[in-house]
């Protein structure tokens, strides 16, 4: 008995460690749309994929306090079309699509799901685009084209590095995003672009990891593009930012990261899922 005792405590103290953490907050509505590609044959443990989303969004130890999260597939979108078109819109749509929206009846539902999208931003709906949501359609280049206008950037051009992997340095000068629950293993000097300057940054490395080496940016006039974070592997490029447009009530949040799962959702106390969590919660309002 005594061991038993032992063991649960045990158990109670690592699970707390392990676990993502938020401050309280009213529930919030989920809807994914996403869809899987694995162009370097991960075995499935290995490669994030959309039920993996939801299971690590809705598990106890997320951190998240959920009213409600649907998964719902970019080739068969007519569910996700509803909920976003109806009075009760989800408080955050994380998307996670590489392909342009198809019905499930095969017809191209882009054009709907792109304007469905920013009217939500614009009466106060969240977007976080994670990993592949940034990416062109490889089978379509131009399907995408508006929603990623919309997005703010594009991403094209993968590369595995299972070497060296993709280091991340947080820029955001203490942003809610960078830092809730964040453990950054170092600091490190980062060369700068135009946007960020040369500093020394905290700074974490993810190995292996999917690096999209060409990220073309769409700017508009007036908008409010805040970066969170860069890499220096490869060429300097922004791999997070949040984004606020003139006429949006909410807001898109990015972050590139996201191929290998045992990084991505896995390791719940590590900084990859915290970004993802404390993205959903700053999207939903909650942190702004």
């Amino acid at each position: 008995m005594l061991m038993r005792h032992f063991n649960l405590l045990t158990c109670f103290l690592v699970c707390q460690v392990q676990a993502a953490s938020l401050p309280e907050h009213n529930p919030i509505s989920l809807l994914i749309v996403a869809d899987e590609v694995n162009p370097h044959r991960l075995a499935d443990a290995d490669l994030t994929q959309p039920p993996d989303l939801a299971a690590a969004l809705a598990a106890p130890d997320s951190g998240l306090a959920l009213k409600s999260i649907t998964t719902v597939d970019s080739q068969c979108i007519d569910d996700a079309l509803v909920v976003l078109g109806g009075e009760d819109r989800p408080d955050v749509v994380l998307y996670f699509a590489h392909r342009g929206a198809s019905t499930c009846a095969g017809e191209n539902a882009q054009p709907q799901f792109t304007r469905l999208i920013e009217q939500g931003l614009e009466q106060g709906m969240g977007l976080v685009v994670l990993h592949h949501g940034l990416y062109v359609d490889f089978m379509n280049r131009g399907v995408k084209a508006d929603l990623l206008h919309l997005i703010g950037s594009e991403a094209d051009s993968i590369e595995w590095n299972s070497e060296s992997g993709q280091r991340v340095f947080n820029v955001s000068e203490g942003h809610f995003i960078a830092t809730n629950g964040i453990t950054y293993e170092t600091e490190a000097e980062f060369s700068g672009f135009e946007e960020v300057s040369a500093a020394t940054y905290p700074t974490f490395s993810n190995s292996p990891d999917e690096l999209y080496e060409v990220i073309r940016e769409h700017r508009v006039a007036g908008e409010q593009r805040t970066p969170l974070f860069v890499t220096d592997s490869g060429t300097p490029r922004m791999l997070g930012y949040v984004l606020k447009r003139s006429d949006w009530n909410g807001v898109v949040v990015t972050y590139q990261p996201g191929e290998y799962q045992p990084n991505a959702l896995d390791d719940r106390a590590g900084p990859n899922f915290h970004i993802l969590v404390n993205a959903i919660y700053f999207a939903a309002g909650l942190a702004r």
